[in-house]
C-alpha cells in the first residue's frame, strides 16, 4: 500500500514511517518546513514540501490532493496538527484517499482547553479548578496559580503565578477570553495515547514521564508504560461521549495526596506515546491500516515497564538541570533509561537523528526570537482555530454542493 505521512518533523511521525516501511508499505512523506526528521529517512518511495497548514489553508489542501493524485497515494497517515486542517476539509478527500481523523467539532472542543475542561466536568472527570481569566476570582483560588493560553502545545505560553500582584501585572498582557486561570497541580504528569473508532476505545497506552523539558514541566523527555484503570476509564469515557475516532492523546497530573488524576490537557491526535505503545506491545500504526481498511482487530496488551526517550531534548533537560544547579535530579539520569529505546536514533537510518537534533538545537537557541522554543520548532505546521470558523467551512461546503 502507498502510504502518505504528513507531518514529518514530529518524532512519532519518523517512527511511523519506519515502521510502515518495514511493515512492507510504500511509504511518502511531508511537511511544510525542509528541516523535518521524517523527510530524511532512507525508508522513503519519495517527499515533498507543503505550504504552511494555517497561514496557506487553501494551497496546503490543494497542494495535498494534488499530491496524492500523482504520487497515487492510497492512505493518508497524518500525525500532528495538520490533521486538524485536513478534518476541517475533509469533504474534499472523500473518495480520492482512505484517512481516519477525529470530526472537525471533536477537535475544537478538545483542542481547546476550556470547553475541553467544561466537557470533562460535565463527564464527572476530575480537572483542576478552572476560570477564563476575564472571570476570575481571588475568593475562588489560592495561589500558586496556573496562567495558561486555551489553544496552545507542548506547555506553551504557561506561567506559574505566586502573588495577585503578579497575576495583575500578567493580565494586562493577556486577553481574559483566550487565558485560563487554573488551580495549581504538583507537575507529577501521566500521559495517554489511544486509538479509538466510532466512540469505542480501542487501544490506550498510559505513560509516566519520567523527565520533562523544561524540566519545570513540559514535554516528556523519557517515558515508561504503566497500568492505571482510572485514567483508562477517564479516556474510554471522553471517546464514548462524542462518538469519537482517531487518534487521541491525553495529559493528566496526579495529586499523592487526594490519589487522583486530574485531566489537564486533550491533544486529539498522534503524540510521543505512539513508539512507548509499540515498545509495550502494542502496535498503533498496523492498528492504524487495519482499522481504514475495515479489518479492526483487538491490541495486544500492554506490557507496563517499557518505554522510550528523545535524545535531543533529553540533552536539553541535562543542561538546563546543571546549569540551574539541581545537581541531585542528575543522579540516576543514566540508569533510568537503561533498556528504553531512543525514539529518533536508528543504525539503520542514522540521519533523521542528526536532523532532529539540529532542529531542536536551532529553535533552542533562536526559539525565543519566534515566539517560544516550541513554537519555533512547529512554525507552519500548526491549527489556527481562529481561522477556521464553522461558518466558513459550512459556507464552503455548501458553495461547492451547489
Amino acid at each position: 500500500m502507498r502510504v502518505l505521512v504528513t507531518g514529518a518533523r514530529m518524532w512519532y511521525a519518523l517512527n511511523s514511517i519506519r515502521l510502515l516501511a518495514r511493515q512492507g508499505h510504500e511509504v511518502f512523506a511531508a511537511d511544510s518546513g525542509k528541516v523535518s526528521g521524517g523527510l530524511y529517512s532512507k525508508y522513503l518511495k519519495g517527499k515533498f514540501i507543503y505550504p504552511p497548514v494555517s497561514e496557506k489553508s487553501d494551497e496546503f489542501i490543494e497542494c495535498l490532493l494534488k499530491k496524492i493524485e500523482e504520487l497515487k497515494i492510497d492512505l493518508l497517515f497524518p500525525t500532528f496538527e495538520e490533521g486538524f486542517v485536513i478534518s476541517r476539509f475533509m469533504h474534499k478527500f472523500e473518495g480520492r484517499v482512505r484517512v481516519i481523523v477525529p470530526r472537525h467539532e471533536h477537535i475544537q472542543v478538545l483542542h481547546d482547553k476550556w470547553t475541553m475542561t467544561q466537557l470533562a466536568s460535565s463527564l464527572s472527570i476530575p480537572v483542576p479548578d478552572t476560570t477564563l481569566l476575564k472571570d476570575f476570582d481571588t475568593s475562588r483560588m489560592d495561589f500558586p496559580l496556573i496562567v495558561k493560553p486555551r489553544d496552545q502545545r507542548s506547555a506553551e505560553g504557561i506561567v506559574k503565578v505566586q502573588t495577585l500582584s503578579q497575576l495583575k501585572k500578567l493580565s494586562a498582557t493577556l486577553d481574559g477570553t483566550k487565558t485560563l486561570v487554573q488551580e495549581w497541580k504538583t507537575p507529577h504528569q501521566i500521559c495517554t495515547t489511544g486509538l479509538a473508532l466510532d466512540g469505542k476505545l480501542k487501544g490506550n497506552v498510559i505513560y509516566h514521564n519520567i523527565r520533562e523539558y523544561p524540566e519545570s514541566g513540559g514535554v516528556g523527555t523519557c517515558r515508561v508504560s504503566i497500568k492505571c484503570e482510572k485514567v483508562e476509564s477517564y479516556v474510554s469515557t471522553i471517546v464514548e461521549a462524542l462518538r469519537y475516532s482517531g487518534f487521541i492523546s491525553m495529559d493528566f497530573l496526579y495529586d499523592r495526596n487526594e490519589d487522583e488524576y486530574y485531566l489537564v490537557d486533550v491533544n486529539p491526535r498522534m503524540s510521543p506515546g505512539l513508539l512507548v505503545a509499540h515498545t509495550s506491545g502494542m502496535d498503533f500504526v498496523r492498528g492504524y491500516m487495519d482499522m481504514v481498511d475495515g479489518d479492526i482487530k483487538s491490541f495486544d496488551v500492554v506490557v507496563p515497564g517499557r518505554g522510550t526517550y528523545t535524545t535531543a531534548m533529553e540533552i536539553g533537560w541535562y543542561f538546563s538541570t546543571l546549569f540551574k544547579g539541581k545537581f541531585r535530579n542528575l543522579k540516576g539520569f543514566f540508569k533510568s533509561r537503561k533498556g528504553l529505546k531512543d525514539d529518533t536514533w536508528d543504525i539503520r537510518d542514522p540521519l533523521p537523528f542528526f536532523v532532529v537534533l539540529f532542529a531542536m538545537a536551532y529553535t533552542a537557541v533562536f526559539g525565543p526570537f519566534m515566539g517560544g522554543q516550541t513554537k519555533g520548532f512547529s512554525l507552519g505546521a500548526t491549527y489556527d482555530s481562529e481561522k477556521f470558523s464553522v461558518e466558513k467551512a459550512e459556507s464552503e461546503k455548501n458553495r461547492e454542493a451547489g
